[in-house]
């Protein structure tokens, strides 16, 4: 990445303040795990050896929402630039990781990119964000009512699942929606599997949950990690699962902050291998392309 992708380091107190609140909401969940410690070790116990497919569902997962937030982007920015496929893939993974620190840095890097790699001005790059940002609630809020009609009236969960699913491959054949219906489409895929991260998860510690609990604590942690002052809903993310726990499912609040702690985990270590190995390509890209303008 080029020095300008760390030029947005411009609020010291807020990014102060951020830290903080990441922090204490961290040290605050580890503190509730210490003191329900024998539950913990219990359930942690049932994931040596972690089952295989379980352990390959939450990886896969993790690793599919990376890719299907590139493809999102994609989409959104192909209607004020051109940006290659894979570019913006390296892209993603890259200000996905710088986006573990606080103001989520990561956003404004890509701006700065895009801008001076791609040509894309500042603000139609923040029109995207925001359309991005617009989508991810509207699709949260529905998969949400979804989840809840179904745990309240027991009804199945496939009816509301696939109903976005078939009205966006209607809406296709319109030429001026299709573009919105595949963007709403990856969107809603997104969701789906971090719904799919949860299920695996809560698997590993020997915890059986719904899939429409699934779907609850996906929605919830969607929204969670766009809050700007805690990096990726860091300590946020945790507390909200672990709150929801008793509620969506029969299990402790411990049980659902270390089946989110898993999960993290698990982000973290894909994040961090794509995000390297995504600032390593555009590192390449931004020295061919500043020698060619010399030229």
């Amino acid at each position: 990445m080029t020095e300008r992708t760390t030029e947005p380091i411009r609020h010291p107190v807020l990014r102060r303040i951020g830290l903080g609140i990441s922090v204490a909401l961290l040290l605050g969940a580890l503190l509730v795990l210490w003191r329900q410690r024998d539950t913990v070790i219990d359930a942690l116990a049932a994931i040596a050896p972690p089952a295989p497919l379980p352990l390959a569902m939450l990886f896969g997962a993790v690793f599919a929402n990376l890719v299907l937030s590139g493809v999102l982007f994609s989409l959104l920015m192909s209607r004020y630039g051109t940006v290659g496929r894979v570019e913006m893939q390296a892209l993603i993974a890259a200000t996905t990781l710088v986006n573990f620190l606080p103001l989520r840095p990561g956003l404004f890097g890509r701006v700065a990119y895009h801008k001076s790699v791609n040509g894309i001005a500042v603000t139609d790059s923040a029109k995207a964000i925001m359309q991005g940002a617009i989508v991810s609630v509207i699709v949260a809020a529905y998969a949400a009512l979804v989840a809840l009609l179904s745990m309240q009236f027991n009804l199945p969960l496939w009816w509301g699942v696939l109903a976005p699913a078939l009205l966006c491959t209607v809406l296709c054949a319109s030429a001026q929606m299709r573009l919105w219906s595949v963007i709403v489409l990856v969107r809603y895929t997104e969701v789906l599997v971090w719904a799919v991260r949860y299920y695996a998860a809560f698997s590993l510690l020997g915890l059986d949950i719904s899939w429409d609990s699934a779907l609850g604590f996906s929605c919830v942690s969607v929204i969670a990690t766009m809050v700007p002052l805690v990096s990726n809903g860091l300590g946020l993310r945790e507390w909200s699962i672990g709150l929801l726990s008793p509620v969506l499912t029969s299990h402790a609040l411990s049980l659902g902050l270390t089946a989110e702690l898993i999960n993290r985990a698990a982000e973290l270590l894909v994040v961090t291998a794509a995000g390297l190995l995504g600032m390593t390509y555009l590192a390449r890209r931004t020295r061919t392309i500043s020698l060619q303008r010399v030229e």
